[in-house]
């Protein structure tokens, strides 16, 4: 297949890759504050260092080389500074960055996305790449573009087992994908039976890699992407999804609640365990709505709530 241009939309940029090695007591707050930062996700990694004392995780974000990259650095090392002021018998950080070309970035983690079973029938798998599915498989081609969204996470791997049992109780529902990065959690529903998913998300790069994907997975009839406000969308929806992260999922809880039709289903992943997943399921239940299943891997936990 030939690969689409995922800078079509836009002119390639530089950015300034960021690898983090902290204590793993502290790796939350520094993923927090990264994220944040870089206003995109962020990798996690755990890495052995020899016992349990010593476990460190390794966080990976990325910020833009633009003029605000000297002072996103400084806040970052001043972040990073005052936790190491806080914990000074933990394992010193250590900070390495470096440039990265987006023309050499787009190509070079291609060689590292195969094909994964994540869920009993869903395979996510490259678009250039064969699979010999079975006959109850599902088959969701995925173009990253620049959206660095494969499907390998926990947390979207626990939101597709959610989905796929979800459509197990043979629902053919309308859906609405908040934050849809590469569209993986709305595609899965068009080849599970979906009639309608609209895809939304704020990152420009995002939506150009799940427009190109609707188009790879032959969608377009029922499903859409866009850059659009949630607080615009005013039609409900029978079965909503949300793979964000904890701070979004508690600011936007009203409206996705609003904007989910009585007996309508509630998908959210994104969240840690631990305080995390507590205050979600509490502010949730007290906006009306009931859990019907919690899966957990790893630190991850994703939620399926019924209206």
């Amino acid at each position: 297949m030939i690969q689409q241009n995922p800078f079509k939309h836009r002119s390639p940029r530089s950015w300034r890759k960021f690898t983090i090695q902290v204590s793993n007591k502290t790796a939350d707050p520094v993923a927090s504050f990264l994220s944040t930062l870089t206003g995109s996700g962020v990798e996690n990694n755990l890495a052995e260092n020899g016992n349990k004392q010593s476990k460190t995780e390794t966080i990976t974000g990325y910020l833009l080389e633009d003029h605000e990259l000297d002072e996103n650095k400084g806040q970052l090392h001043l972040f990073l500074d005052q936790l190491a002021g806080r914990f000074p018998d933990f394992p010193p950080v250590l900070i390495k960055e470096e440039s990265i070309q987006e023309e050499d970035w787009s190509q070079t983690w291609k060689t590292h996305f195969k094909p994964i079973r994540l869920t009993k029938r869903i395979v996510i798998k490259p678009s250039w790449e064969k699979y010999d599915a079975d006959d109850d498989q599902i088959v969701i081609d995925i173009d990253p573009g620049m959206a660095f969204g494969t499907g390998h996470h926990a947390s979207t791997r626990l939101a597709l087992e959610l989905i796929e049992k979800s459509f197990a109780d043979n629902i053919s529902p309308s859906v609405l994908d908040v934050g849809t990065g590469t569209a993986i959690l709305g595609l899965a529903c068009g080849l599970l039976g979906a009639e309608k998913i609209f895809g939304i998300d704020n990152d420009q790069d995002a939506v150009a890699a799940a427009k190109e994907n609707i188009k790879i997975n032959h969608l377009q009839h029922i499903m859409s992407a866009d850059n659009v406000d949630i607080q615009t969308i005013s039609e409900p929806y029978q079965l909503i999804l949300a793979n964000i992260t904890h701070d979004v999922l508690t600011a936007m809880a009203p409206i996705l609640v609003k904007l989910l039709q009585n007996s309508g289903t509630l998908i959210l992943a994104g969240i840690l365990e631990g305080s995390q997943a507590d205050s979600i399921e509490i502010l949730y239940k007290k906006l009306g709505l009931t859990v019907v299943s919690i899966r957990h891997s790893e630190e991850w936990v994703a939620f399926r709530f019924l209206k």
